[in-house]
């Protein structure tokens, strides 16, 4: 309804701009007609990536009453003074608000959202990057990943890339077939701490599986 309400205010611009007789007046609301007509394209994106991040259990809530009243509220104004041409700054400026506030709690929704999607499996990637064969690929998935994470999402299909490249990184991770005493073990290795004492029976075997072989580095002693 949002959006539909945004188009039908811009569709009466052609026949209103020419309706109105005094040049500087048409001057001044042509130049609005024009803002109203970038702002369009802008609430559309907005509106669809809110929906898409809906769908996908992502980020609910987001498009709150409040933030329906105020684009619902400055739209009709748009359209009211579109269709009596007198159409000024502070109108569009108000509609230009209510988007903003509309974008800040998407970008907020996102941030968190993304950060809680891919926390596990960054801090995953980047605890056991020395035990992968393949080290560049895991740079390259927290690169992508953090890249995410900090700007709201253009697309359904940048949703998705996203969705994928944390998928790929927990499956990298789910490939060690880490269960609790290999994580304790990565752990001390990780911190210098791993000693022959700690390669028991079922981590030499965890070993050999994942062909760690010649990557881990343990101490004979204290």
């Amino acid at each position: 309804m949002i959006v539909e309400s945004l188009k039908a205010a811009n569709s009466a611009m052609l026949d209103s701009i020419q309706a109105t007789n005094d040049k500087q007046a048409a001057k001044i609301f042509k130049e609005q007609i024009f803002s109203l007509g970038t702002l369009t394209p802008q609430l559309e994106q907005l509106l669809s990536i809110i929906e898409e991040l809906k769908e996908k259990h992502i980020a609910e809530g987001i498009f709150t009453q409040e933030i329906k009243d105020s684009l619902l509220t400055t739209i009709n104004n748009c359209g009211e003074k579109t269709n009596d041409h007198s159409l000024d700054v502070a109108t569009v400026l108000a509609l230009k608000n209510a988007i903003n506030l509309c974008r800040t709690a998407t970008e907020t929704a996102w941030k968190e959202a993304a950060e809680k999607q891919s926390e596990s499996v960054s801090s995953s990637l980047s605890a056991l990057r020395s035990l992968l064969a393949d080290k560049k690929e895991a740079d390259e998935l927290l690169e992508i990943i953090d890249e995410a994470k900090v700007k709201i999402p253009t697309s359904a299909k940048s949703i998705q890339n996203f969705i994928d490249t944390v998928s790929k990184g927990k499956a990298i991770i789910d490939n060690l077939h880490l269960d609790k005493e290999a994580e304790q073990f990565v752990a001390k290795v990780k911190n210098k701490k791993a000693t022959v004492g700690d390669l028991t029976p079922h981590i030499m075997e965890w070993i050999r599986d994942n062909n760690l072989m010649n990557i881990l580095k343990v101490r004979f002693g204290e």
